[in-house]
């Protein structure tokens, strides 16, 4: 995927996902490579109804981005509170509705991300809200390099 669109939420306003309802832009961060990929394989599997890719078959980019935001919502540990237990426990469920309907409700709200346990391993990942994020607080980390690095590989020279 183009380093400079990763960025850009068109994924989840085509297709939206826990959290984000079909035509919300959204980025969906995890907080490592096994839990990058991990995602990315229950989401193909998701979409296309069996896993279209293997973690020892596809070859695949991680990308590191810097984010910076203020107004953060926290559902990454079942919660005390027993009101919020029912909203913790239904937006992890295998049909995502809900959840998306707690994302709008969160987005509405002015909330620029999300951080939630994934459903597929043991580790968080984290929904930026395009819509109240600055744009200038999500960035890829070592965007340039990273170009440099890819049109060198396309040329046939190893970097």
């Amino acid at each position: 995927m183009d380093p400079t669109e990763i960025l850009n939420g068109r994924g989840t306003e085509l297709y939206g996902g826990r959290f984000a309802p079909i035509g919300m832009k959204a980025v969906y961060l995890a907080d490592s490579d096994g839990g990058a990929s991990a995602e990315v394989l229950a989401r193909k599997k998701r979409l296309g109804g069996a896993s279209q890719i293997s973690l020892d078959k596809y070859p695949r980019v991680i990308y590191a981005v810097d984010v910076a935001l203020d107004r953060v919502t926290k559902l990454a540990r079942k919660p005390r509170d027993p009101a919020l237990v029912s909203i913790w426990t239904k937006s992890l469920e295998a049909d995502i509705a809900y959840s998306q309907e707690v994302g709008s409700f969160l987005a509405s709200a002015g909330i620029e991300g999300l951080l939630f346990k994934s459903t597929i391993r043991n580790s968080a990942n984290l929904i930026v809200f395009l819509e109240n994020c600055d744009p200038n607080h999500l960035s890829v980390r070592q965007l340039n390099e990273t170009i440099d690095t890819f049109k060198q590989i396309a040329s046939g020279h190893k970097p």
